[in-house]
C-alpha cells in the first residue's frame, strides 16, 4: 500500500531481484486495486514463512476498508512502547505521502490515558481509527472511553487474539496469522506496518529489537546495519535511546515522535538530546540488574523469580534479566500506586506467559494479565499480591516446561 518507487541505481542481490519480479507477476496475475497501492522493497516482502496469496488478501482488505481515494482523516492510536512509536512513525508517513490528514495519540499502560488530550481526537472528527500493537482488550477500554468518535477502526497487532468489546463500528483484525506463519510474538507491529505499508527500515529496526524479534528478522536487522554502517552496538542504542524515552519520560513522547518522522537517518537520534536521558536511565538499570541477583525471590521447584523495580523500568529489566536466564520464569513488578504492575517473561518458549499471567490474575478483582508466550503482562491491587503470587507458582507446578510452544493463533 505504498507507492512504488522508481528502481535504485544502488546494487540490489541478484536474489532479491528475482523475487522482487516475481512478486509484481503475482500482483499483476491477481489484478490487486492499482499498482500505485504496492511497493516491492528489496528486503521486507515475502519473506520466509509469509504467505503471497494471504498477504495480497489481507492489502485488498485493508485498502478495501480505508478507501484511500475517499479517505481525508484518520485518527491513529498506538501503544507507547518502541515497538508502538515506530509502528505509527512508519504509518503516520504513510498517510502523509497520500496527503491525508491523521493525528497520533499513544495510550499510557500506566494511567489509561492518552499522550493527547481526549479533546483533540473529539475536534479532529476521524473518518475511521488505526489501532497499533493494542491487544483486544485495550481497544475495548479506549473504544468504551471515545465512543463513536473512533468510526470504523482497523487493529494492526501481534498479540493473541481475544475479543473486542464496545465497537460501535465495523472493526477490521489484521494479525500476523493473517498472512503468514510467523509465531505473533515475533513478528512486532512495526514489522507489520513495515511490509504492508512500507516505512523507514531504520526506525523498524528499533521496534523489532525492542519487541525482541531479532532471531527472527536478523537477516532484515543486518542489512539496515550495513546500509547506515551501523554496529550491533550502534543498532541497539537506537532501541535503548527510544526505550529510556518511552518508558521514563512519557511527557517526551510526542516530541520524540515528531523527531523520528522528521529523522533522515540513525545518526540524528545518536546525535539527539535524547542521549543524555538513555545514560540516565541505563545507570540506574545497570543498580537494579545487579540488585535483582542479589534480591531477587526465587522459587527452585517452579523455575521462578519475583523481583521489585523502580516504576517504569520493569519492562526493560525484564528484558535483560530474561535474556541472561531464559530458562526461568521471571517476574519484574513494579508499584506506581495502589496496584501492582508485572511484566512476566521466560524467553525458551516453554512456558505460555500469556497464560501464566491470565491464570496469575484469575478470581482477582480490579486486575487483568496476559500477552505473547515469551512475554506478558499482569496489573492487580497491590493488596492481592501473595494471592498472584501463590496463583502463579500453583501454575507453573501443574504446567511444567513443555517442549517449544509455536502459535500462528
Amino acid at each position: 500500500m505504498v507507492l512504488i518507487k522508481k528502481k535504485s541505481k544502488k546494487r540490489v542481490f541478484n536474489s532479491k531481484k528475482k523475487i522482487v519480479k516475481k512478486n509484481k507477476k503475482v500482483i499483476k496475475k491477481n489484478k490487486l486495486i492499482d499498482k500505485k497501492t504496492i511497493s516491492y522493497s528489496k528486503d521486507n516482502l515475502f519473506l520466509d514463512g509469509v504467505d503471497k496469496s494471504l498477504y495480497i488478501t489481507t492489502l485488498r482488505k485493508i485498502d478495501d476498508f480505508l478507501n484511500l481515494k475517499a479517505l481525508k482523516r484518520v485518527a491513529i492510536i498506538s501503544d507507547n512502547d518502541q515497538d508502538g512509536v515506530t509502528a505509527a512513525v512508519q504509518l503516520k508517513l504513510f498517510f502523509d505521502s497520500r496527503k491525508i490528514d491523521s493525528l497520533v495519540f499513544f495510550y499510557d499502560h500506566y494511567n489509561k490515558a492518552f499522550s493527547l488530550p481526549k479533546d483533540f481526537l473529539f475536534d479532529f472528527n476521524p473518518e475511521k481509527t488505526i489501532f497499533l500493537d493494542l491487544n483486544e482488550g485495550f481497544v475495548s477500554t479506549i473504544l468504551g472511553e471515545i465512543g463513536t468518535k473512533a468510526g470504523p477502526c482497523l487493529l494492526i497487532d501481534h498479540h493473541q487474539s481475544s475479543i473486542i468489546t464496545d465497537a460501535p463500528f465495523r472493526v477490521v483484525v489484521v494479525k500476523p496469522h493473517s498472512f503468514s506463519k510467523i509465531e505473533p510474538s515475533r513478528y512486532p507491529a512495526t514489522k507489520m506496518v513495515y511490509d504492508l505499508f512500507g516505512g523507514k527500515d531504520w526506525v523498524c529496526a528499533i521496534g523489532v529489537i525492542g519487541d525482541f524479534a531479532f532471531e527472527q528478522w536478523g537477516s532484515f536487522l543486518k542489512i539496515v546495519s550495513k546500509k547506515y554502517s551501523l554496529s550491533s552496538k550502534k543498532l541497539n542504542e537506537l532501541d535503548d535511546i527510544v526505550c529510556c524515552v518511552t518508558s521514563q519520560y512519557p511527557e517526551k513522547i510526542n516530541s520524540l515522535f515528531e523527531f523520528l518522522c522528521k529523522a533522515k537517518k540513525p545518526s540524528d537520534l545518536l546525535k539527539s538530546e535524547y542521549v543524555v536521558f538513555k545514560n540516565l536511565f541505563e545507570a540506574r538499570l545497570k543498580i537494579l540488574k545487579e540488585l535483582f541477583y542479589k534480591e531477587g525471590e526465587y522459587y527452585s521447584d517452579a523455575e521462578l523469580y519475583f523481583f521489585k523495580a523502580d516504576n517504569r523500568f520493569s519492562g526493560k529489566l525484564s528484558n535483560l534479566i530474561s535474556q541472561q536466564l531464559p530458562n526461568q520464569v521471571v517476574v519484574i513488578y513494579e508499584q506506581p500506586g495502589e496496584k501492582i504492575k508485572c511484566s512476566i517473561r521466560r524467553q525458551d518458549f516453554k512456558v505460555n506467559c500469556g497464560e501464566l499471567a491470565n491464570e496469575g490474575v484469575r478470581g482477582l478483582q480490579n486486575s487483568n494479565g496476559g500477552g505473547h508466550i515469551p512475554a506478558a503482562g499482569a496489573s492487580f491491587l497491590a493488596s492481592d499480591f501473595e494471592q498472584f503470587k501463590k496463583q502463579v507458582r500453583l501454575y507453573l507446578l501443574n504446567n511444567p516446561p513443555r517442549e517449544v510452544i509455536v502459535t500462528t493463533k
